[in-house]
């Protein structure tokens, strides 16, 4: 169904055709098939399409991002339902600093039973990669039949440290321009109208560089149409600042100094150009001119990894340029939540205050109420120019209208 209303699964006939025909060739190191220029020259027949964006960060001018299938195409609707793997090829980078060599991004997807009638792209945290989100995807496929993907970031990896596997790896740019080129994927072969992008802790800084980067669609139109902004890492610097201090006494803390390090090419000293433009906040007027329809942010007020400080900057920020945008604020989390990583935890201390979730997390309330709000805005609720605070004892919200 599409926003006009339109239930025409006859432009997915076409792509679709082609895909089940088996026209597609192997990639030039014979991964898997790519997407025969017939494919990918398609027109889908787009109409009016409206998108979300959620999470952090990219360079000023817009830098368009190829992608093509390198294992199977992805599927749009149908089929065995699940968890799927996926596989692509990212041709161009979206920051002017250091990023991998690799072009190979992975990541998992689900699709609905029928034809869908958006996609959400999620970008994960630190310490995370896309399997941290399997229930999530899974979750909003069945709620509003939409088709729901997770990158891994190129360049992420796995890291044995005694009896635990750690995931490592700050790449956000990389997660931006595979972020960019997956929504892409999915445009061209399932003509979505109606995209989402989605970032949590670290994935705003992720979802920033995507949005900042001003990307189009395969129409020539504004490719996300909103960002959510959860938790989001809106300043890199002071992150890296902070995580530095504590990296004496936080084993934590230290793998995070160093991995936004080898992100950027050195310390904040050694690498003052790249910090600046891989930093959410410095990158406003960017986004402001990314054509999103707004900008839902929410954020727990103790957060111990986040400091709450960052959303209210950046919310300041995008309304000081004109965007739309929704804060949340996230007060007490209530018995039904878990407190996540708060700034007295580090003490010993159980706060009823809200911390930072777990993005993992089904039950943290700031994982559930950001997803229920996704939900809705693929429902028609748009974003509103609005601050709110959230109740969790008594799951009260107030929402009050501010000027943009």
């Amino acid at each position: 169904m599409t926003k006009d209303g339109e239930d025409d699964r006859s432009r997915y006939e076409q792509p679709v055709a082609l895909l089940r025909a088996g026209r597609f060739t192997m990639g030039e190191e014979g991964v898997g098939p790519t997407v025969d220029e017939r494919v990918r020259n398609t027109t889908l027949g787009v109409s009016v399409r409206t998108r979300i964006a959620i999470a952090v960060l990219v360079l000023s001018a817009p830098v368009l991002v190829a992608a093509r299938p390198a294992t199977a195409p992805p599927q749009c609707y149908g089929g065995p339902g699940g968890i799927q793997p996926i596989q692509i090829e990212v041709s161009e980078e979206v920051t002017s600093g250091p990023t991998v060599a690799t072009t190979t991004a992975t990541g998992r997807y689900a699709v609905p039973a029928e034809p869908p009638t958006g996609l959400v792209v999620f970008a994960h945290g630190y310490g995370h990669d896309s399997s941290s989100w399997e229930q999530h995807i899974l979750d909003l496929v069945q709620r509003s039949g939409v088709v729901a993907v997770a990158m891994d970031y190129r360049g992420t990896y796995t890291e044995t440290v005694g009896a635990e596997q750690l995931v490592r790896g700050w790449r956000v740019a990389e997660g931006a321009a595979d972020s960019i080129a997956i929504a892409r994927t999915f445009q061209q072969v399932c003509g979505v109208d109606t995209i989402a992008l989605f970032g949590v802790s670290m994935g705003g800084n992720t979802g920033g560089l995507a949005v900042a980067a001003q990307p189009t669609g395969t129409d020539g139109l504004p490719l996300f149409d909103a960002y959510f902004h959860v938790e989001g890492a809106s300043n890199v610097i002071e992150t890296w600042a902070g995580a530095t201090v504590l990296a004496p006494a936080n084993a934590f803390a230290a793998r995070a100094a160093q991995d936004i390090e080898a992100q950027m090419g050195g310390t904040f000293l050694e690498s003052s150009g790249t910090y600046l433009e891989r930093t959410v906040v410095n990158r406003v007027a960017d986004i402001a001119g990314a054509g999103l329809q707004g900008v839902y942010l929410i954020h727990g007020v103790e957060d111990g990894l986040v400091p709450y400080n960052q959303a209210v900057e950046f919310d300041a920020l995008l309304r000081a340029n004109g965007v739309t945008t929704e804060f949340v604020t996230v007060g007490t989390h209530g018995t039904d939540s878990e407190a996540g990583t708060t700034i007295t935890g580090y003490g010993g201390v159980d706060s009823p205050l809200t911390g930072h979730a777990s993005e993992a997390s089904q039950t943290h309330i700031i994982m559930r109420t950001a997803k229920d709000r996704l939900v809705s805005w693929f429902a028609g609720t748009v974003v509103t120019c609005s601050h709110g605070l959230l109740d969790g004892e008594t799951f009260i919200a107030v929402q009050v209208p501010t000027v943009c």
